[in-house]
């Protein structure tokens, strides 16, 4: 089985909401098939706000992608996410 690589763009809910809290949110709760890359990066957006880039390794299984964005999505500090990137590894 192979793995893919996923760079999303991670929005969050509020601007008070800093890059290192969004990236430990999801962390926290990451199941240990997906991996997150140690690198993340900050993205100025809009109003003060500022999002995270975000590189994620998962197993090319049927739904992995969409258990990911499920996750991701349903915290409550993150308002939007947006793929920008996707190859296999």
């Amino acid at each position: 089985m192979g793995t893919v690589l996923l760079v999303y763009e991670i929005r969050p809910e509020a601007p008070e909401i800093t890059p290192q809290e969004l990236e430990k949110s999801i962390r926290d709760g990451l199941s240990e098939k997906y991996e997150m890359k140690e690198k993340v990066e900050e993205k100025p957006l809009f109003f003060g706000i500022t999002g995270i880039v975000a590189q994620f390794i998962i197993p090319e299984e049927d739904g992995a992608q969409d258990e990911l964005e499920d996750y991701i999505s349903a915290l409550e500090c993150v308002s939007t996410i947006q793929m920008t990137f996707v190859t296999r590894l």
